[in-house]
């Protein structure tokens, strides 16, 4: 096989770099906003960073990200298909699970729960942690990933405020928090993906 040189470009912190294999380049671009590209020859991955480091497409290198995610439960939120909110949970492949929840919703034509033009998107993520959760305990898998920095680091660890939301919120950010707390007394754990990689991800918000 022949040899690949990667380029990256991590465009909050304006650091780049060549890594000499797949591996060191996901590590670093993995959970960030990167640009990033692989080339045959180190001398073009430093053409390419001085020219700006720009590009059409990274599909190929998001499936290879994709293929090496680690088994567990993803959940995700979107508004883009114009019906209102939709909540999605599904597996590695990407394959919806939503068909065994606990709390009796009922998936929509695509897999999804639909919520309704009335519920925020934080609201969808907040709903899909939910069941992510329920269906990891159900299916006995001990990671959950969402893209959601409001989900994950605040509301789902009771972290909130109460007069600036609908009480509706309020009861499903208890009930979420309290499940959370279970799930990683019981060794679970919850933690942030990109939604570039996410495969639940409704591809709504790129």
């Amino acid at each position: 096989m022949a040899k690949k040189f990667y380029a990256y470009f991590l465009e909050n912190e304006n650091r780049y770099g060549v890594v000499e294999s797949w591996d060191e380049c996901k590590n670093i671009v993995l959970g960030k906003k990167a640009r990033y590209k692989s080339f045959p020859t180190k001398q073009e991955c430093e053409t390419w960073l001085t020219e700006g480091a720009n590009y059409e497409k990274k599909s190929e290198l998001k499936k290879e990200i994709k293929k090496t995610l680690t088994e567990g439960i993803y959940f995700d939120a979107g508004t883009g298909r114009g019906i209102g909110v939709e909540s999605r949970v599904t597996d590695v492949q990407g394959n919806s699970l939503l068909h065994f929840n606990s709390y009796g919703y009922t998936p929509n034509e695509f897999g999804n729960i639909h919520l309704g033009k009335e519920k925020t998107n934080n609201y969808g993520e907040l709903l899909g942690l939910l069941l992510a959760i329920d269906i990891a305990n159900k299916s006995g898998y001990k990671h959950v990933y969402g893209d959601s920095n409001l989900v994950i680091y605040f509301w789902s660890k009771g972290i909130f405020k109460r007069d600036k939301l609908p009480l509706e919120t309020v009861e499903l950010i208890l009930k979420v928090t309290e499940l959370r707390k279970e799930f990683e007394k019981n060794g679970g754990s919850v933690e942030y993906i990109s939604g570039d990689y996410n495969p639940a991800d409704l591809g709504f918000h790129k």
